[in-house]
């Protein structure tokens, strides 16, 4: 059985204001279920490199995929441990001061080694969840066998991992309080526009209430 609650590692102990530290799974998954992308660091030939991709999470594990050539995949193939950042911003904290400008933020770090799929069948079923994931209910065609080869799929443990939580609004010193100056806390949230049909589509399809509707967000699963 699955432990709830991650043990910290020497890796993912929280230090910097350690009371932000969450180490519960679940509010772990609910931030990597939010997020459409993650910032993937690995080091290639010696030095550091970083690459912004789509994620998703299927039970205890993440996966991500990408072209067979990406300098950065084949280090994670060849086992090269990787560091996976998700960052959500929530609002924007408008202190009295400088110093008292931030961000309230869920922050998710993995450390993980990466395993490739090599299974067609899993593959495909990896296409679905992603489509499934990135744009609830759409409907696409199956993928072809060349497209399944020219991708790289790579599935991560989420073993050790940490989420630091910032959602204190503004905490300016007691001194600043009779400023007269505004103060507080700008949420943010990503807002879905009016969908736009692709040049090329068929007559006679309309837009479906997916898209129309598309939200992303704790509230939109």
């Amino acid at each position: 059985m699955t432990q709830s609650t991650l043990i910290p590692t020497e890796k993912t102990r929280i230090r910097l204001h350690p009371e932000r530290a969450v180490y519960d799974r679940d509010a772990m998954y609910r931030v990597i279920d939010e997020a459409l992308v993650c910032h993937v660091g690995v080091a290639v030939g010696g030095a550091p490199r970083v690459i912004p991709t789509a994620i998703i999470r299927i039970g205890d594990f993440v996966y991500i995929h990408g072209s067979p050539a990406n300098q950065l995949l084949v280090a994670l193939e060849a086992g090269a441990p990787a560091c996976i950042t998700i960052t959500l911003i929530d609002g924007i904290v408008a202190g009295r001061s400088g110093f008292g400008m931030s961000m309230d933020y869920r922050a998710v770090m993995i450390f993980a080694t990466a395993e490739k799929i090599i299974d067609a069948e899993e593959k495909a079923r990896l296409v679905a969840a992603f489509v499934e994931d990135i744009c609830p209910g759409h409907q696409v065609r199956a993928p072809k066998p060349k497209e399944l080869a020219a991708t790289m799929f790579l599935r991560l443990p989420l073993t050790e991992a940490s989420l630091k939580i910032r959602n204190q609004g503004v905490l300016d010193p007691e001194a600043d309080h009779q400023l007269d100056t505004w103060s507080g806390v700008i949420p943010l949230q990503i807002t879905a526009g009016p969908p736009r049909n692709c040049r090329d589509l068929k007559p006679g399809i309309a837009v479906p209430d997916y898209a129309r509707t598309y939200r992303r967000g704790p509230t939109a699963r």
